[in-house]
């Protein structure tokens, strides 16, 4: 829910900055349309952010998989307890 309140209020606040400085020589639009897709946005980033958090994987595997690093999990340690080979 806080990811969603953030990333629609970023939304309001860079359209409030395209609204004002950026179109300045056309007409304002209504605003019900400003309405209507603020309301997208916050429903769109917060069924995003519930599917995200509330699938299994955990945020560190993913990152892991996007860097394509290998990092060992919280209370996993890799211990070598093994006679050794040579």
């Amino acid at each position: 829910m806080i990811v969603a309140f953030f990333t629609t209020a970023l939304y309001c606040f860079f359209k409030f900055i395209e609204y004002k400085f950026i179109d300045k020589k056309k007409e304002m639009k209504p605003l019900k349309y400003f309405v209507r897709d603020t309301v997208i946005v916050f429903v769109s980033s917060f069924i995003a952010g519930f599917v995200f958090f509330s699938s299994n994987t955990q945020i560190r595997e993913f990152v892991n998989t996007i860097t394509d690093s290998k990092v060992i999990p919280d209370g996993q340690a890799v211990v070598f307890t093994d006679a050794p080979g040579f």
